[in-house]
Parts: C-alpha cells; structure tokens; sequence
C-alpha cells in the first residue's frame, strides 16, 4: 500500500489530527500570553507591597537611636535592590496565568487533546466536529459581535435635550 493510498483512506483522520493540534496552538499561545501579563502584574504589586512595608517600618522609630534609623534605611535600601522576591514571583504569576487559561479553555483543551492523541476515528473526527463548532460560537459572539451586550454602547435619549 502506498502513502498516497493511505492518506486517502484516512484523510478524516488526518483532517481531524490537524484541527485538534490547531485547537492546542492556540490555547497555548492564548495560556503563554496571559502567563507573562499575570507574571509580570505579580512581580510589580509583590514588589510595590514589600516597598511600602519597609518604607513604614522606616517612618518610626520605638526610641530615638541613630543606629537604629540607619539600620532600617539600610534594610529598606535593600530591598528595594533586591531582585530574588521579584524573580520567584514572576515565575509565580506566570504558573498562576497559564493554569487559569488552561482551566478558562479546559472544554477546547479537552477536545484538542482528544481529537489529537485519539485513535479511533470516529472519536477523532466527533471532536474535530466539537472543535469547528466551538470555533464558530466564538467567531459569532466574538469575532462578530452577535449575541454579545454591548453596554458600552447606550441607545440616545431623544426626549432629552443637553
């Protein structure tokens, strides 16, 4: 049997496959970019919240003591130098970014993954299907704006004069 012959037999699965591993790019991309937002908005507020703490810590002082005061100005210097707090964070916000938009797309994702790694047909295909129905929902409501509230836009008035 040749590749030709077998390609022609199977074309449904093929066509299928290439939907599903479609499906999966896109989330991927979709999780990869939320991802880096989310680690990028952890590192700035954890980083912002540990300046203020040890900016307050540096306000006040239980006794006046030089020593002291140049104790916190320094530990507050530091920290505001240090990068390690912001490094773990960022891997943080972005494990915390993809997961929600891997969870946010788990019925494509699930799909993707079936109509990918499946190895009947018939299962392949019944997901292929799933995945362009799913696609066409989103590009109506989405892509078209059908179906969608639009509530930035408010109908006008005519009885009221400005």
């Amino acid at each position: 049997m040749s590749v030709i012959t077998a390609i022609k037999s199977n074309y449904g699965k093929y066509i299928a496959k290439g939907v599903g591993a479609a499906a999966l790019y896109f989330i991927a991309r979709d999780a990869h970019t939320y991802g880096k937002i989310q680690s990028d908005i952890e590192m700035k507020s954890k980083d912002a919240k540990a300046a203020q703490y040890y900016l307050t810590n540096t306000l006040t002082l239980d006794k006046p003591s030089v020593t002291k005061d140049k104790m916190q100005q320094k530990v507050f210097r530091f920290e505001l130098n240090e990068n390690f707090r912001g490094f773990c964070n960022t891997i943080i916000g972005y494990v915390k970014g993809f997961g929600a938009m891997l969870v946010s797309d788990v019925i494509p994702l699930g799909l993707g993954l079936t109509a990918l790694l499946a190895k009947r047909k018939g299962i392949a295909k019944a997901s292929a299907f799933g995945l362009v129905g799913i696609g066409l929902i989103s590009f109506l409501k989405d892509g078209l704006g059908i179906g969608k509230s639009h509530d930035l836009i408010k109908p006008v008035n005519p009885d009221v004069s400005i």
